[in-house]
């Protein structure tokens, strides 16, 4: 008989991810108003990205739920939907058009939020119980871990102006984004696909199915972003 889930597994993603839209929105808020472009500007910018997250998260709690990225052969629905919104983000963060925004983007406030990274725990308490594969589930965990528990010193750091607060915040964020890497390789290579080339005696399986999917579908790819966008504000004057 298989061990069960960790207790609360889906009321803890669905508000864990519910924090994490709101203080983005607060931080695009925040950054918006710091700008000198129109007030109908700022506020349409801000109501177009909260309603892009807003729906992002819904549409990946929706097809999670209904079991679509379980089951499946197909390269698009595990992957595609991950890089598609990393893509667009990506293109929207390094785009000439959006430069001044990271002027003046809250950074103490953007790495603190990664600190919903703790949710790696998930993977190692998985582990534990003999339902998620060790070649995942440990260095993703702790990795995730890891960035999280740190997400609050970081951002103390720059709050408060250290000295070393930009390289040891340029350090953390290079090192967040290489874990996301090193999971998303292990994820893909663990989940039961023809792809999968490790793991085969214990394949990923729970990480495809609700509530763990909007972790790969939401969750990494927001911190994918959050990431990218701190470098960028990182590398230009402030």
């Amino acid at each position: 008989m298989a061990a069960p889930l960790p207790p609360l597994l889906a009321e803890t993603m669905l508000f864990a991810n519910a924090l994490v839209i709101a203080l983005v929105a607060w931080a695009v808020h925040r950054t918006v108003q710091s700008l000198k472009w129109p007030q109908n500007t700022r506020n349409l910018v801000f109501g177009v990205s909260t309603a892009v997250l807003v729906g992002w998260f819904v549409a990946a709690y929706f097809l999670a739920e209904t079991g679509f990225f379980q089951g499946t052969t197909f390269l698009f629905p595990h992957i595609g939907l991950l890089f598609l919104p990393i893509v667009l983000g990506l293109w929207l963060i390094f785009s000439e058009r959006f430069k001044p925004v990271f002027g003046v983007l809250p950074l103490a406030l953007i790495f603190g939020i990664q600190t919903f990274r703790l949710l790696g725990w998930y993977f190692l308490d998985l582990h534990a119980r003999g339902l998620m594969p060790a070649e995942f589930a440990l260095p993703s965990g702790w990795g995730d871990v890891l960035i999280g528990i740190t997400a609050p010193v970081v951002a103390y750091a720059y709050f408060v102006k250290k000295p070393y607060a930009k390289k040891l915040a340029i350090g953390w964020n290079v090192a967040g984004l290489a874990d996301l890497a090193t999971a998303i390789f292990l994820g893909f290579f663990t989940s039961p696909t023809p792809y999968q080339a490790l793991a085969l005696d214990l394949p990923n399986s729970l990480l495809f199915a609700f509530p763990l999917a909007l972790i790969p579908t939401f969750a990494v790819p927001l911190s994918i972003l959050l990431h990218a966008a701190s470098l960028k504000a990182l590398s230009v004057p402030r």
